[in-house]
């Protein structure tokens, strides 16, 4: 069965209120996203992102993705 992926729209918003959302978002399905059935897809346009998501979504076991989108537009993927 397909992980069901969870979106996020994080467009508009700057850190550091994305990082703690992503991360309030994170624990509220960890159960589910550390067993695989879940994936936390991300929409961000604050370039920073592209630096602290990988950096703190590792350090706590995950896999990140970044995907560029557009000029400044970014899809983070966290998955186990």
């Amino acid at each position: 069965m397909d992980p069901e992926i969870i979106k996020l729209n994080l467009e508009g918003e700057i850190c550091p209120y994305t990082l703690i959302t992503a991360i309030k978002k994170s624990e509220e399905i960890e159960k589910d996203l550390r067993a695989g059935k879940k994936i936390l897809e991300i929409l961000v346009d604050h370039p920073p992102v592209v630096d602290n998501f990988p950096t703190e979504f590792q350090s706590r076991g995950y896999q990140v993705e970044v995907k560029k989108l557009g000029p400044a537009k970014w899809q983070v993927i966290i998955k186990k």
